[in-house]
């Protein structure tokens, strides 16, 4: 008799040799690259310093303060006179609310520049051709003074991205004290604890990709039903 392994022999040892050694190797991999990739993305975001507090009225007729973020997340983005830089904005919000809308740690407000021409009836009007929704979304404004000062002065208008080589974008703030801002066309980032984390440009597709993202890092999750259900059936 030869003293040769037969091929069924080796192609037994070959997939021995998998599980025992490839798997690991992969499992390795993936996990690695998976905590590098979320690594990189956690120093994309910065601390831009706390929302500064408000009180505007909402569309619904009622008021909406930042009381209401209270261990919330939140994405504020503003709509002025550019009509297609709007319309990409509402386009970008729908998305996040598809995306998101189950979770009700996030709200998605829309912040009015053009206030007095835009009553909380305009806004309600312009809520309903859009089909936002009502839980998460809210348009909101105030008089041009406050929605000016507060956009310009308190959360500041980025001016200028610097790309780091071996880390993250800086992004650069300047306060705008002229009370004329047109358009804000940017997607502002904020987590739970009321800090700004990030700005994003609406015409930026990789900048709104990135900020979902983002938004997926730092949205707790939300406990379902049927899993507390089976917790207290164990106990």
């Amino acid at each position: 008799m030869s003293d040769k392994p037969s091929v069924k022999s080796k192609i037994q040892t070959l997939a021995i040799l998998t599980i025992l050694v490839g798997f690991p190797l992969l499992s390795w991999y993936y996990l690695t690259t998976g905590y590098n990739y979320q690594m990189d993305a956690r120093s994309e975001l910065k601390d831009y310093g706390k929302l500064p507090a408000f009180n505007f009225a909402s569309h619904t007729g009622g008021v909406y303060t930042s009381d209401s973020l209270e261990n919330t997340m939140s994405i504020i983005s503003f709509f002025g006179k550019d009509g297609k830089k709007n319309q990409d904005m509402f386009n970008v919000m729908r998305k996040l609310n598809t995306q998101f809308g189950d979770n009700p740690n996030l709200e998605l407000l829309i912040v009015s520049i053009e206030s007095e021409e835009n009553s909380t009836g305009v806004l309600a009007g312009l809520f309903a051709v859009n089909q936002f929704d009502e839980k998460q979304h809210h348009f909101l404004t105030s008089s041009n003074l406050n929605i000016q000062k507060w956009m310009g002065e308190g959360i500041k208008v980025p001016t200028k991205w610097e790309k780091n080589e071996d880390g993250p974008t800086d992004i650069k703030l300047e306060e705008n004290k002229s009370g004329v801002i047109a358009d804000y066309p940017f997607f502002v980032l904020v987590d739970k604890k009321q800090t700004i984390r990030n700005f994003y440009h609406v015409d930026n597709d990789e900048e709104v990709k990135r900020m979902v993202e983002h938004i997926a890092i730092l949205l707790p999750r939300e406990v379902k039903p049927d899993i507390e259900m089976k917790k207290k059936k164990e106990l």
